[in-house]
């Protein structure tokens, strides 16, 4: 969407310019309107957004039509104007020509004139934006960047219409599937060059996806921010049951396994016939590596040819009320064993997938994990992927409930008032900007030696423990409501919602959708 700001000291021109114009039929939105040049003035100095149209009305009082426009053109060469008038003079029009605006239209305005100017505009923007993007050569970037917003459905409709026109993504087609690849990696080693290695081995495991996958026609293709490789197929006529895109997968699991001896995931979400659900499938494909895909075992996981089965016919009967007390009383070799036990009765039932073992290993640690005061959920989390066997994820359990209760066990001194009034000051303010130069200016005192005698005090900096406290409201947030990610982020004072992403995973371990999908699972 293009903004717009439109200018006129006649509050019934104001009012009317907003109707008398269909402006979202050409991309377009009132970002604001002012009622005189000074007034707009210091709207376009003050609007975090771009304006791309302003139009103003001649003679107002404090600044005119002409006064403004040259003034913004100062600092904005690249908007277009178009002046209202009550009077046909020349040297009005004289003066507009030679500021380079789009029209001068008369009073009463004619519709028809408007919406003229209006879509000559907009055309000439939307060319702009094509020799643009073709100048700055990296379509691969821009491109990515278009289908990740379009599969988070971080963008709007007529938004993505428009670039996939200047990005070769078509978007005319009866159905679309999103199947999300993963590559399988259980090296040890140095973190920093397993990293690079896992990089490289991404970047050819693209290359052999996207050569293998060109008899499927339509393929958009690119690398998530999980480092998954996304591919959403658009088909004009249905393939029943997707046996197409299944084979097609099947030869890019062996053309991988053959060139590179590395094993992959795929999963397949729903099928969609309308480019705005694409969102869907896409989350329904990711959520699959939750739910389902937690050891090789099918090729492909289909969400639409799931069995439609409960995977429990009677409840799972795990007395977690007696292993809270047993958590209460720091009862440590008791917890131990109601654990082991707990998992050979798992093992007993028969039937249970991995995900159902997992879902009981991480409600017994979230359990012990919620007693902790400054809690670190990547130690849950982070090794799950890595487990492979019944007795790593009993021992896994153990370890961690051991942690809490040692944790627990030790006598923590008493914080000094220096320390109470800051740690209260992020629980109250965290929503807000919080730093040690904020502070410091409410306490008196310097920055610096506040941030050394925190860290002193606190065993971590400020800015960690801030960005801690905010994590686990977020956590909790994310477990406890039905909040979008977006604003979980906002809520807990995260202006960037990628950022809070890196950093909650950085934290948790998983990302927050990964984290509420394994919770709901634990309530199942």
């Amino acid at each position: 969407m293009r903004n717009v700001l439109i200018v006129d000291d006649e509050p019934l021109i104001l009012q009317g310019l907003r109707s008398i114009i269909e402006w979202e039929d050409y991309g377009l939105r009132i970002a604001g309107q002012a009622c005189n040049g000074e007034e707009a003035l210091v709207f376009l100095q003050n609007h975090n957004e771009a304006i791309d149209i302003l139009i103003t009305d001649i003679t107002m009082p404090k600044l005119t039509g002409l006064e403004l426009i040259q003034q913004v053109k100062v600092f904005d060469s690249k908007m277009r104007f178009i002046i209202l008038s009550g009077y046909e003079q020349f040297e009005y029009l004289k003066a507009g020509m030679s500021l380079g605006i789009e029209n001068y239209i008369l009073k009463p305005i004619n519709i028809k004139e408007l919406e003229s100017t209006i879509s000559q505009i907009t055309e000439e923007l939307n060319q702009e934006d094509v020799e643009r993007y073709r100048a700055m050569g990296d379509w691969k970037v821009l491109r990515n960047n278009i289908l990740n917003r379009w599969v988070t459905g971080n963008i709007d409709p007529q938004e993505l219409q428009h670039r996939s026109e200047v990005l070769g993504i078509s978007l005319e087609y009866s159905f679309f599937t999103v199947a999300v690849i993963r590559l399988i990696t259980e090296h040890e080693g140095d973190e920093g060059q397993l990293k690079v290695h896992r990089n490289q081995l991404m970047e050819e495991c693209y290359r052999i996806t996207m050569q293998t996958v060109v008899e499927l026609g339509t393929i958009n293709g690119f690398v998530d921010t999980e480092g998954d490789i996304v591919l959403i197929v658009a088909e004009m006529v249905e393939d029943e049951n997707k046996e197409r895109i299944h084979y097609v997968l099947r030869q890019v699991q062996y053309a991988i396994k053959s060139e590179l001896e590395q094993s992959i995931w795929i999963t397949l979400g729903s099928r969609k016939c309308i480019f705005q659900e694409v969102p869907h499938s896409y989350e329904k494909a990711k959520s699959l590596y939750v739910d389902h895909l937690m050891l090789p075992g099918y090729p492909i996981i289909d969400i639409d040819q799931l069995p439609k089965m409960d995977l429990h016919e009677e409840k799972l009967e795990i007395d977690y009320e007696a292993f809270s007390k047993l958590l209460l009383s720091g009862e440590r070799e008791s917890a131990n064993e109601f654990i082991a036990e707990t998992f050979r009765k798992l093992l007993g039932w028969g039937g249970l997938t991995r995900i159902d073992n997992y879902n009981v290993a991480i409600k017994l640690m979230l359990m012990a994990k919620n007693m902790e005061k400054n809690t670190d959920f990547s130690t849950v989390f982070n090794p799950l992927l890595h487990i492979h066997t019944m007795e790593q994820l009993v021992y896994h359990v153990q370890e961690n409930v051991a942690a809490t209760l040692d944790q627990l066990s030790l006598v923590d001194d008493e914080l000094s008032p220096n320390m109470r009034y800051m740690v209260g000051q992020v629980s109250k303010h965290y929503r807000e900007e919080l730093s040690l130069k904020t502070l410091s200016q409410r306490m008196n005192m310097h920055p610096n030696y506040l941030g050394q005698i925190f860290q002193k005090e606190m065993g971590r900096s400020f800015s960690d423990y801030v960005n801690q406290f905010r994590i686990e409201k977020a956590r909790q947030l994310l477990l406890q409501t039905s909040l979008l990610t977006n604003e979980v982020a906002t809520e807990v004072g995260y202006l960037d919602p990628t950022y809070f992403y890196r950093q909650f995973k950085k934290s948790v371990g998983v990302s927050p959708t990964e984290l509420r999908n394994m919770y709901k699972k634990t309530r199942a």
